[in-house]
């Protein structure tokens, strides 16, 4: 399936106007262009919430009702469900497990989702050493390779774990993946036409991970447009937009939790 340049309906923006606020329908606030809210959006595919209705924001240009009257915090993604509004993407995937039908995104298995747990522990630490590499404007592949390869090494051995079982985290697509596939999709595009370093060189798992990955449909529809996402990245990375917000790692080099292969 053809990548998505943005939900069915026009992204809103400060000259549109305020859905009928809790009005009794499901609403997922959330931008195609936030890896952040790109998480939701997959798992409300993945779980075919189709009575979510899916509202777009525009980032650019936020709607001033969207602070005011829906999420204080102003981010996207939001969930206005049952007469409140929550927010956090990985707090919301939990929320859309216990209290939606459809497909679980948490393992059953008492061992996977002990693993499921450690593996997310690390989200943070990898998106963030991510983004410092892509930050390291005038430093050599190679360099950058030094910083980042630690984090993708990380991913690499917990696929193999459960290679046997399918070509997921875990085996089988779930949690874990919608979890880290919006940042993988992304540094992987923006590593390789940006700063000239191949993630998937040397990294076989993550190679078939990120093959597997685009024949979900669930998340494959929620992809911006490749040449969309990189002109996106360059003009950040040309303003150093994650030093300015503070994403970029401060230890870069630190050394990630293993993963026990039994």
């Amino acid at each position: 399936m053809a990548a998505a340049s943005m939900n069915d309906k026009q992204a809103l923006d400060s000259k549109s106007e305020c859905p009928p606020l809790f009005d009794g329908t499901t609403r997922l606030y959330f931008s195609s262009r936030c890896p952040y809210a790109q998480r939701v959006w997959v798992a409300v595919k993945y779980k075919g919430l189709d009575d979510v209705e899916c509202v777009e924001i525009n980032l650019s240009d936020k709607p001033l009702w969207y602070k005011e009257k829906v999420y204080p915090v102003g981010k996207v993604p939001s969930l206005e469900h049952n007469g409140q509004v929550i927010g956090e993407s990985m707090d919301l995937l939990k929320y859309l497990d216990d209290h939606f039908d459809g497909p679980k995104l948490a393992p059953f298995e008492e061992s996977k989702k002990e693993e499921a747990a450690e593996i997310l522990k690390y989200t943070d630490t990898f998106n963030k050493t991510g983004y410092t590499g892509l930050s390291m404007k005038g430093a050599s592949p190679s360099e950058i390779e030094e910083v980042i390869g630690h984090a993708f090494d990380y991913l690499e051995k917990a696929l193999g774990k459960y290679s046997s079982e399918g070509p997921f985290f875990l085996g089988e697509f779930g949690l874990v993946d919608i979890a880290y596939a919006p940042f993988i999709e992304r540094f992987e595009l923006a590593f390789s036409e940006i700063r000239n370093v191949d993630i998937r060189a040397g990294r076989p798992n993550l190679t078939k991970w990120l093959e597997a990955a685009d024949t979900v449909d669930a998340y494959s529809s929620t992809k911006v447009e490749r040449n969309t996402l990189v002109e996106i990245y360059k003009q950040m990375l040309d303003g150093d937009y994650f030093k300015k917000v503070g994403i970029v790692a401060d230890q870069s080099k630190a050394v990630p939790p293993t993963i026990a292969v039994n």
